[in-house]
Protein backbone atom coordinates (compact mmCIF):
# COMPACT_ATOMS: atom_id res chain seq x y z
CA UNK A 1 0.00 0.00 0.00
CA UNK A 2 1.17 3.53 -0.66
CA UNK A 3 0.48 5.24 2.64
CA UNK A 4 -0.02 4.49 6.30
CA UNK A 5 -3.67 5.64 6.25
CA UNK A 6 -4.55 2.93 3.73
CA UNK A 7 -2.72 0.36 5.84
CA UNK A 8 -4.64 1.35 8.93
CA UNK A 9 -7.96 1.03 7.16
CA UNK A 10 -7.28 -2.59 6.13
CA UNK A 11 -5.99 -3.81 9.48
CA UNK A 12 -7.87 -6.95 10.50
CA UNK A 13 -9.02 -6.64 14.14
CA UNK A 14 -9.54 -10.31 14.92
CA UNK A 15 -7.33 -13.36 15.24
CA UNK A 16 -8.03 -15.64 12.27
CA UNK A 17 -4.96 -17.84 11.67
CA UNK A 18 -2.42 -19.85 13.68
CA UNK A 19 0.17 -17.12 13.08
CA UNK A 20 -2.19 -14.48 14.46
CA UNK A 21 -2.54 -16.44 17.67
CA UNK A 22 1.17 -17.26 17.95
CA UNK A 23 2.04 -13.60 17.42
CA UNK A 24 -0.46 -12.48 20.05
CA UNK A 25 0.99 -14.94 22.55
CA UNK A 26 4.53 -13.73 21.84
CA UNK A 27 3.46 -10.10 22.13
CA UNK A 28 2.03 -10.74 25.58
CA UNK A 29 4.83 -13.04 26.75
CA UNK A 30 8.38 -12.71 25.31
CA UNK A 31 9.07 -16.32 26.29
CA UNK A 32 6.60 -17.32 23.56
CA UNK A 33 8.68 -15.67 20.82
CA UNK A 34 10.33 -18.97 19.84
CA UNK A 35 6.86 -20.48 19.49
CA UNK A 36 5.90 -17.73 17.06
CA UNK A 37 8.90 -18.46 14.85
CA UNK A 38 8.13 -22.19 15.02
CA UNK A 39 4.62 -21.43 13.79
CA UNK A 40 6.04 -19.22 11.03
CA UNK A 41 8.36 -22.03 9.89
CA UNK A 42 5.41 -24.47 9.76
CA UNK A 43 3.00 -22.11 7.97
CA UNK A 44 2.54 -21.74 4.23
CA UNK A 45 3.34 -18.15 3.24
CA UNK A 46 2.77 -16.30 -0.02
CA UNK A 47 5.54 -14.11 -1.44
CA UNK A 48 5.04 -11.53 -4.24
CA UNK A 49 7.64 -12.13 -6.95
CA UNK A 50 8.96 -10.19 -9.93
CA UNK A 51 10.30 -13.03 -12.08
CA UNK A 52 10.90 -16.77 -12.06
CA UNK A 53 13.75 -18.68 -13.73
CA UNK A 54 14.46 -22.19 -14.92
CA UNK A 55 17.60 -24.21 -14.17
CA UNK A 56 19.47 -22.56 -17.08
CA UNK A 57 18.77 -19.06 -15.80
CA UNK A 58 16.14 -18.29 -18.43
CA UNK A 59 13.03 -16.40 -17.36
CA UNK A 60 10.24 -18.97 -17.07
CA UNK A 61 7.13 -19.59 -15.01
CA UNK A 62 6.26 -23.00 -16.40
CA UNK A 63 9.63 -24.53 -15.44
CA UNK A 64 10.60 -22.30 -12.53
CA UNK A 65 13.24 -23.43 -10.05
CA UNK A 66 14.37 -20.01 -8.79
CA UNK A 67 12.54 -16.80 -7.99
CA UNK A 68 13.26 -13.09 -7.80
CA UNK A 69 11.13 -11.45 -5.11
CA UNK A 70 9.80 -7.92 -5.29
CA UNK A 71 11.56 -5.68 -2.78
CA UNK A 72 9.62 -2.91 -1.08
CA UNK A 73 10.74 0.02 1.07
CA UNK A 74 9.47 -0.42 4.62
CA UNK A 75 10.92 1.74 7.41
CA UNK A 76 13.60 2.92 4.93
CA UNK A 77 14.93 -0.59 4.32
CA UNK A 78 14.64 -3.15 1.52
CA UNK A 79 11.92 -5.57 2.55
CA UNK A 80 10.41 -8.85 1.35
CA UNK A 81 6.67 -9.07 1.99
CA UNK A 82 4.97 -12.33 2.94
CA UNK A 83 1.36 -13.17 3.82
CA UNK A 84 -0.02 -16.25 5.54
CA UNK A 85 -3.16 -16.44 3.37
CA UNK A 86 -3.88 -15.64 -0.26
CA UNK A 87 -6.80 -13.49 0.91
CA UNK A 88 -4.47 -11.25 2.87
CA UNK A 89 -2.16 -10.89 -0.12
CA UNK A 90 -5.18 -9.92 -2.22
CA UNK A 91 -6.30 -7.42 0.44
CA UNK A 92 -2.87 -5.80 0.44
CA UNK A 93 -2.79 -5.16 -3.31
CA UNK A 94 -5.44 -4.13 -5.80
CA UNK A 95 -3.18 -4.92 -8.77
CA UNK A 96 -2.47 -8.24 -10.55
CA UNK A 97 0.64 -9.79 -9.07
CA UNK A 98 2.63 -13.00 -9.39
CA UNK A 99 3.44 -14.89 -6.21
CA UNK A 100 4.85 -18.11 -4.88
CA UNK A 101 3.61 -20.26 -2.01
CA UNK A 102 6.13 -22.02 0.20
CA UNK A 103 6.67 -22.89 3.84
CA UNK A 104 8.19 -20.35 6.17
CA UNK A 105 11.17 -22.64 6.66
CA UNK A 106 11.80 -22.74 2.92
CA UNK A 107 11.53 -18.96 2.72
CA UNK A 108 14.15 -18.31 5.40
CA UNK A 109 16.41 -20.97 3.98
CA UNK A 110 16.43 -18.98 0.72
CA UNK A 111 17.17 -15.54 2.20
CA UNK A 112 20.19 -14.92 4.42
CA UNK A 113 19.46 -11.55 6.02
CA UNK A 114 20.51 -8.97 3.45
CA UNK A 115 16.96 -7.69 3.72
CA UNK A 116 14.21 -7.62 6.31
CA UNK A 117 10.94 -9.53 6.06
CA UNK A 118 7.49 -8.09 6.72
CA UNK A 119 4.66 -10.46 7.61
CA UNK A 120 1.04 -9.54 6.86
CA UNK A 121 2.00 -5.88 6.69
CA UNK A 122 -1.02 -3.75 7.48
CA UNK A 123 -3.65 -6.45 6.89
CA UNK A 124 -3.71 -8.59 10.05
CA UNK A 125 -3.10 -8.50 13.80
CA UNK A 126 0.11 -10.46 13.13
CA UNK A 127 1.53 -7.56 11.09
CA UNK A 128 5.23 -7.36 11.99
CA UNK A 129 8.58 -6.42 10.44
CA UNK A 130 11.33 -8.97 11.12
CA UNK A 131 14.68 -7.11 11.10
CA UNK A 132 17.60 -8.25 8.95
CA UNK A 133 19.65 -9.55 11.88
CA UNK A 134 16.76 -11.78 12.96
CA UNK A 135 16.33 -12.96 9.36
CA UNK A 136 20.01 -14.01 9.43
CA UNK A 137 19.39 -16.08 12.57
CA UNK A 138 16.27 -17.65 11.07
CA UNK A 139 18.21 -18.44 7.89
CA UNK A 140 20.84 -20.30 9.90
CA UNK A 141 18.18 -22.18 11.80
CA UNK A 142 16.29 -23.11 8.62
CA UNK A 143 19.49 -24.27 6.92
CA UNK A 144 20.23 -26.59 9.83
CA UNK A 145 16.87 -28.27 9.26
CA UNK A 146 18.03 -29.63 5.91
CA UNK A 147 17.75 -28.91 2.23
CA UNK A 148 14.44 -27.59 0.96
CA UNK A 149 12.63 -28.71 -2.16
CA UNK A 150 12.57 -26.61 -5.31
CA UNK A 151 9.94 -23.92 -5.21
CA UNK A 152 7.37 -23.62 -7.96
CA UNK A 153 6.40 -20.10 -8.93
CA UNK A 154 3.67 -18.55 -11.05
CA UNK A 155 0.67 -16.33 -11.15
CA UNK A 156 -1.44 -18.87 -9.24
CA UNK A 157 -1.15 -22.20 -7.51
CA UNK A 158 -2.88 -25.19 -9.10
CA UNK A 159 -4.53 -27.55 -6.62
CA UNK A 160 -5.13 -31.10 -7.85
CA UNK A 161 -5.85 -34.51 -6.43
CA UNK A 162 -2.89 -36.15 -4.68
CA UNK A 163 -1.03 -39.10 -6.21
CA UNK A 164 -2.29 -42.57 -5.39
CA UNK A 165 -1.35 -43.05 -1.75
CA UNK A 166 -0.57 -46.40 -0.18
CA UNK A 167 -3.29 -47.55 2.20
CA UNK A 168 -0.76 -47.93 5.02
CA UNK A 169 0.38 -44.31 4.60
CA UNK A 170 -3.17 -43.02 4.84
CA UNK A 171 -3.92 -45.27 7.82
CA UNK A 172 -0.87 -44.10 9.79
CA UNK A 173 -1.63 -40.44 9.26
CA UNK A 174 -5.35 -40.92 9.96
CA UNK A 175 -4.43 -42.63 13.23
CA UNK A 176 -2.24 -39.67 14.20
CA UNK A 177 -5.04 -37.27 13.40
CA UNK A 178 -7.39 -39.34 15.57
CA UNK A 179 -5.02 -38.65 18.45
CA UNK A 180 -5.23 -34.94 17.65
CA UNK A 181 -8.99 -34.87 17.14
CA UNK A 182 -9.42 -32.02 19.64
CA UNK A 183 -6.80 -29.94 17.81
CA UNK A 184 -7.71 -30.73 14.18
CA UNK A 185 -11.03 -29.91 12.54
CA UNK A 186 -10.15 -30.97 9.02
CA UNK A 187 -7.30 -32.64 7.13
CA UNK A 188 -6.93 -33.21 3.41
CA UNK A 189 -4.15 -34.47 1.12
CA UNK A 190 -3.66 -32.63 -2.17
CA UNK A 191 -1.02 -31.82 -4.76
CA UNK A 192 0.20 -28.29 -5.39
CA UNK A 193 1.77 -27.08 -8.63
CA UNK A 194 2.05 -24.09 -10.93
CA UNK A 195 -0.39 -25.20 -13.62
CA UNK A 196 -2.52 -28.10 -14.74
CA UNK A 197 0.08 -29.25 -17.28
CA UNK A 198 2.84 -29.73 -14.71
CA UNK A 199 3.97 -33.33 -14.34
CA UNK A 200 2.55 -35.01 -11.24
CA UNK A 201 5.99 -36.12 -10.09
CA UNK A 202 7.06 -32.46 -9.86
CA UNK A 203 4.11 -31.39 -7.74
CA UNK A 204 4.33 -30.89 -4.00
CA UNK A 205 2.29 -33.32 -1.87
CA UNK A 206 0.64 -31.33 0.92
CA UNK A 207 -1.35 -32.33 4.00
CA UNK A 208 -3.58 -29.32 4.56
CA UNK A 209 -4.85 -28.96 8.12
CA UNK A 210 -7.52 -26.67 9.54
CA UNK A 211 -6.95 -26.46 13.29
CA UNK A 212 -9.59 -26.05 15.97
CA UNK A 213 -9.40 -23.19 18.48
CA UNK A 214 -7.62 -25.59 20.83
CA UNK A 215 -5.22 -26.55 18.08
CA UNK A 216 -4.48 -22.92 17.28
CA UNK A 217 -3.17 -22.45 20.80
CA UNK A 218 -0.34 -24.87 20.05
CA UNK A 219 -0.21 -24.72 16.27
CA UNK A 220 3.53 -25.33 15.94
CA UNK A 221 3.37 -28.55 17.99
CA UNK A 222 0.37 -29.81 16.00
CA UNK A 223 2.13 -29.13 12.69
CA UNK A 224 5.36 -30.79 13.82
CA UNK A 225 3.53 -33.87 15.16
CA UNK A 226 1.75 -34.38 11.83
CA UNK A 227 4.90 -33.62 9.82
CA UNK A 228 6.89 -36.19 11.77
CA UNK A 229 4.22 -38.84 11.22
CA UNK A 230 3.94 -37.97 7.52
CA UNK A 231 7.71 -38.19 7.01
CA UNK A 232 7.75 -41.57 8.69
CA UNK A 233 4.76 -42.83 6.73
CA UNK A 234 6.22 -41.83 3.36
CA UNK A 235 9.66 -43.08 4.46
CA UNK A 236 11.48 -40.89 1.96
CA UNK A 237 9.50 -42.17 -1.04
CA UNK A 238 8.27 -38.63 -1.72
CA UNK A 239 8.62 -35.24 0.00
CA UNK A 240 5.51 -34.22 1.91
CA UNK A 241 4.63 -30.95 3.61
CA UNK A 242 2.13 -30.03 6.31
CA UNK A 243 0.36 -26.68 5.81
CA UNK A 244 -1.77 -25.03 8.49
CA UNK A 245 -4.58 -23.36 6.57
CA UNK A 246 -7.67 -21.39 7.43
CA UNK A 247 -10.80 -23.47 6.85
CA UNK A 248 -12.19 -20.66 4.67
CA UNK A 249 -9.03 -19.97 2.66
CA UNK A 250 -9.27 -20.40 -1.14
CA UNK A 251 -6.50 -22.99 -0.98
CA UNK A 252 -8.39 -25.14 1.53
CA UNK A 253 -11.65 -24.74 -0.34
CA UNK A 254 -10.02 -25.98 -3.54
CA UNK A 255 -8.25 -28.79 -1.72
CA UNK A 256 -11.37 -30.25 -0.11
CA UNK A 257 -13.07 -30.43 -3.52
CA UNK A 258 -10.36 -32.45 -5.27
CA UNK A 259 -8.19 -33.85 -2.49
CA UNK A 260 -8.29 -36.88 -0.24
CA UNK A 261 -10.22 -35.87 2.85
CA UNK A 262 -9.07 -37.75 5.94
CA UNK A 263 -11.60 -38.69 8.64
CA UNK A 264 -11.51 -36.59 11.80
CA UNK A 265 -13.51 -38.06 14.65
CA UNK A 266 -15.08 -35.32 16.75
CA UNK A 267 -15.85 -36.04 20.37
CA UNK A 268 -18.07 -34.34 22.91
CA UNK A 269 -19.86 -34.90 26.19
CA UNK A 270 -23.43 -34.79 27.44
CA UNK A 271 -24.12 -33.39 30.90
Amino acid sequence: MDDEDDIGETLAPSIETPLDLAFERARNDPEETAGFYDALFAATVFLPIDRAFDDDGNESESAASAIEPIFYEVEDAATILIFDTEERLATWTDQPIDYVGLTGRQLFEMFSGEQQVALNIGVAPSSVVIPAEMVTWLHERASEAGDSDEVAAGSALEVTAPPALDTEIVARIAARIAGLRREVNEAVFFSLGIDAAQDEAERRVVLGVAASQEGLRDAAAVAEALAETARGAFDGSRPVEVALLSATSPLMEKARKVGLNLPVVQVGSIH
